[in-house]
């Protein structure tokens, strides 16, 4: 019993026929949608109810589960794979057929054959784990979400305990671009020559040089008043450094989720499913099914031994110069990694993209290569180097010439990666002279913190160990779906209903939706998968403190005015046209207001009617708007922060 019916079919590829094999389609059964569904008069036990179609693909299963000698749930290998095997365990149990449980890492027939040995049963700890996630996130949604409601005065508002995190991450870094001022700066080079080679020199300062400091460096140095008076410059100072890049390590969830999205254009959602279909199965060469890929939900980049020499063996073979030789140290997890599964990397090396590639889709085929690579590329050398830094003193100004000396590509020789221009090296010894030519003084200004994309948000979700490989995606897919963010030429970034609805949660229950407690609690349901700490317990202090946070009295925003769209619309990034300067700008006008402090939101005041305050918006072409919060009572708009 598996939970796809591709899985299915590739299974049942590799048993004879006495076997059947049968697919229940995901969830079989959940809490109820308009109902909270947990006993909290017996120890918060959850009151499931059948999905909407699953009782009647059940009962076939179940038919079909009399004629059977044995049984086996094969959904898959984590949390959410282990409570609909309980669920198809607990519909089964009544016909007194032995029953074993299967987590297949991966899609293979010794993968299968190596389980069904195993006779495993249920993991009650991932499964005690799974409840006590589900239970706290029903909690939090139908307590605070209410709540929303009644305070906010807007219907149908939701909030989700680790997708309210991730929101105040966007809102935050949206409030950054906000108030950001930019600075303008300027860099000295120097065109001239050592030792016959045509060098440019950079000016090395721990500060930003304004315009009246680069005159004085310019005087410092005789290039002002009489810019020929400065003929050379004496080599003072060498310094050198070995250099050791070594190859990044195979994919875990986050790190494939954001290379495909930088590299593909792939969002999560997306990359996802194409590594769903890689991992159940694909139909190659003369029919046979095999997948091609380990389970693609994991928060680890261990490979295992197994894994490590199928490809070791790959490289001697077809890359033989590239190999990293000896014994390779794992590379260290990740602190919030639970390490239980290996890596995402290809199940047969041998299996190159050439070979297969006329079996898959195009965007099957561009993910397949992505992983392929990644993983025989963290087999592979480091790339080593030299690098040296000259400096060059003039009446205490300092100018460096740096340069990199690649003895071994390593790793970076694999494929179509883009080799170093500069690996020439210069046998350039203190008190050799630069000789001077001209220079150039660029204007340079600072920029505001870049918006995030969903692969950097995915990492940020890895790093600090909010939410799970297995979440990743829906947690971004149900912000967008609430309209809470929106995206826009790759980047993220808050409507005005996520900023209000974050600074309400941020104002109210930081303590629930703060960054550490997030991750303070995927750690304790970590440790209840370990079976080191009680499910129970976990829910009721999670509970008595939303509770005591419900209780104590709102804080409320007063003073100036947020507007929100009629009916829950927002207006998304791309729709505000550019300003026509012949006519007053348009921005459609809303209606529910809600009062916010300036001490709260740091606003501007409106420069033009002095009244209002300056909101802001993502533009057409990505692009930040800044308008007055009286429109149409001031028609205030511009591009300039």
């Amino acid at each position: 019993m598996v939970e796809s019916p591709t899985k299915a079919t590739t299974i049942a590829s590799y048993l004879d026929k006495d076997w059947v094999v049968v697919a229940t389609k995901g969830h079989i059964k959940d809490l109820p949608a308009k109902s909270y569904g947990i006993d909290f008069q017996n120890s918060f036990e959850p009151e499931y109810e059948w999905l909407k179609g699953k009782k009647t693909i059940f009962s076939a299963i179940k038919t079909q589960a009399k004629l059977a000698s044995v049984i086996y749930i094969a959904s898959d290998p984590d949390r959410e794979g282990e409570i609909i095997a309980k669920h198809c365990f607990d519909e089964l149990v009544k016909l007194k057929k032995p029953m074993f449980r299967l987590r297949l890492k991966e899609i293979s027939k010794e993968e299968v054959n190596r389980q069904i040995k195993l006779k495993s049963g249920l993991d009650f700890a991932e499964i005690e784990s799974q409840i006590a996630r589900r239970t706290v996130d029903r909690i939090f949604g139908f307590e605070v979400s209410p709540d929303l409601w009644r305070q906010l005065k807007i219907s149908s508002l939701s909030a989700g305990r680790v997708q309210s995190t991730v929101l105040h991450w966007i809102c935050e870094r949206e409030k950054e671009i906000q108030n950001f001022s930019k600075e303008i700066y300027y860099q000295l080079k120097l065109q001239g020559s050592v030792s016959g080679e045509s060098v440019i020199l950079d000016h090395q300062t721990k500060d930003k040089l304004d315009s009246k400091s680069i005159q004085k460096v310019l005087t410092d140095i005789e290039i002002l008043p009489e810019p020929n008076r400065l003929k050379e410059i004496l080599l003072s100072e060498i310094k050198k450094k070995n250099i050791k890049r070594n190859s990044p390590p195979a994919f875990s969830t986050a790190s494939l989720l954001e290379t495909s999205f930088r590299v593909l254009g792939f969002d999560s959602k997306k990359t996802m499913k194409i590594a769903q279909t890689l991992f159940e199965g694909k139909s190659i060469g003369s029919g046979e099914r095999i997948g091609l890929i380990t389970y693609m939900r994991t928060d680890s980049t261990r490979v295992s031994d197994l894994k490590r020499e199928l490809g070791v063996n790959y490289l001697k073979k077809h890359f033989p110069g590239l190999v990293l030789e000896g014994s390779i140290t794992p590379k260290k997890q990740k602190k919030y990694s639970q390490d239980a599964h290996e890596a995402v990397i290809p199940i047969r090396p041998d299996y190159s993209p050439e070979t297969i590639g006329s079996y898959l889709s195009n965007e099957e085929r561009s993910l397949y290569t992505l992983i392929w690579e990644r993983f025989l590329t963290s087999l592979m050398k480091p790339e080593l180097g030299e690098e040296t830094i000259y400096e060059f003193h003039k009446n205490n100004q300092v100018f460096i010439y740096k340069n990199e000396f690649i003895t071994d590509s390593g790793f970076k020789a694999f494929g179509k990666r883009d080799q170093k221009k500069n690996s020439k090296k210069f046998d350039w010894k203190i008190g050799d002279r630069f000789f001077y030519e001209s220079h150039s003084i660029e204007e340079k200004q600072t920029e505001p913190p870049v918006r995030y994309t969903q692969g950097k948000l995915v990492q940020k979700m890895e790093d600090t160990g909010v939410g799970r490989p297995s979440t990743y995606g829906s947690i971004i897919e149900t912000l967008r779906t609430r309209k809470y963010i929106v995206e826009y030429h790759k980047s993220i970034g808050p409507t005005s209903l996520g900023m209000i609805v974050d600074d309400y949660l941020f104002l109210n229950f930081q303590e629930m939706i703060g960054e550490s407690f997030t991750k303070d609690l995927e750690n304790k349901l970590d440790q209840i998968t370990e079976d080191k700490a009680s499910r129970i317990n976990l829910i009721q202090n999670f509970y008595d403190s939303l509770l005591g946070l419900l209780r104590t009295p709102r804080k409320k925003y007063t003073s100036t005015v947020r507007r929100y769209p009629k009916n829950n619309e927002e207006t998304l990034p791309g729709s505000y046209a550019k300003p026509n300067p012949n006519r007053s700008a348009k921005i459609k006008a809303s209606t529910t207001r809600i009062s916010i402090s300036k001490e709260q939101t740091n606003v501007k005041p409106c420069p033009v009617c002095k009244e209002g305050f300056i909101k802001t918006k993502l533009g057409k072409k990505g692009k930040t708007i800044y308008f007055c919060s009286r429109y149409p009572h001031c028609d205030y708009i511009t591009y300039e922060s």
